[in-house]
């Protein structure tokens, strides 16, 4: 008998850690879009308590897993990361990645998508303040089109490597007045995405009234996983700690 009770409680141990592990989807009440996620928590949190909220959108070719242990794993703030999927497929990490569309049009679509979403995710997980978004590279492309058209959804946007693409620059002054903080990290060497891109993208959401900073460091596209990795972490614990405070 004990030795069933043991196998029951292993049995249901296995399944829990498999279900919380386990990709969830949201959808916003005003959008036709899904997206698959998964959630993770730092600093020794107790998932059950309200936390700060961190949502982060991964490059093209990666996955929401891989992203958190390369890049966020170490983080040692209590907080709740939702690590969205990409909706298209883009093989890359096990063949299995994916990415965030590109093209204006569907970016844009995507974006609102995502900024709609947020309410939902509200809901579902006991939260501290406003959230905060936090993209590389094609998820930075979602992350600058967020901060132009959906600032007052969050607190803190970091846009990682990424551009605002000209068709969705807009010279309109955004209508609230207490949009996120903008904080968008970039390499003086990508070639990927050149420096300048991102330059033009702080500028214009400058330009449209919003409160937006550049910070550069040496290296390429893929240099915040790696020396630059601690210039983020510092700028998150301030943002998570402004939050949490």
């Amino acid at each position: 008998m004990k030795k069933l009770i043991a196998l029951f409680i292993i049995t249901l141990t296995i399944g829990m850690v498999i279900w919380w592990r386990s990709p969830a989807t949201v959808q916003g009440p005003l959008s036709e879009q899904e997206f698959e996620y998964i959630v993770r928590t730092s600093g020794n949190a107790d998932p059950s308590e309200a936390l700060p909220m961190i949502i982060a959108l991964h490059g093209h070719g990666d996955t929401p897993d891989n992203f958190f242990n390369t890049l966020l794993k170490g983080f040692d703030h209590p907080a709740r990361f939702i690590m969205i999927k990409g909706p298209v497929d883009y093989p890359g990490v096990d063949m299995s990645g994916s990415a965030w569309p590109t093209e204006a049009g569907e970016l844009s679509e995507c974006g609102n998508a995502v900024a709609d979403a947020v309410s939902v995710l509200l809901e579902r997980y006991p939260t501290e303040g406003l959230p905060i978004l936090l993209g590389f590279s094609s998820g930075a492309y979602m992350s600058y089109y967020i901060a132009a058209f959906h600032a007052n959804k969050f607190s803190h946007i970091f846009p990682l490597s990424g551009r605002l693409l000209k068709d969705l620059m807009s010279t309109e002054i955004v209508s609230y007045e207490n949009g996120a903080r903008i904080i968008a990290f970039h390499g003086n060497s990508d070639q990927i995405v050149g420096l300048n891109q991102g330059k033009a993208a702080v500028r214009n959401l400058r330009q449209r009234g919003l409160t937006a900073e550049l910070v550069t460091f040496n290296g390429g596209h893929l240099e915040v996983f790696y020396s630059a990795k601690h210039l983020l972490m510092n700028h998150l614990s301030d943002a998570v700690s402004e939050i949490a405070n």
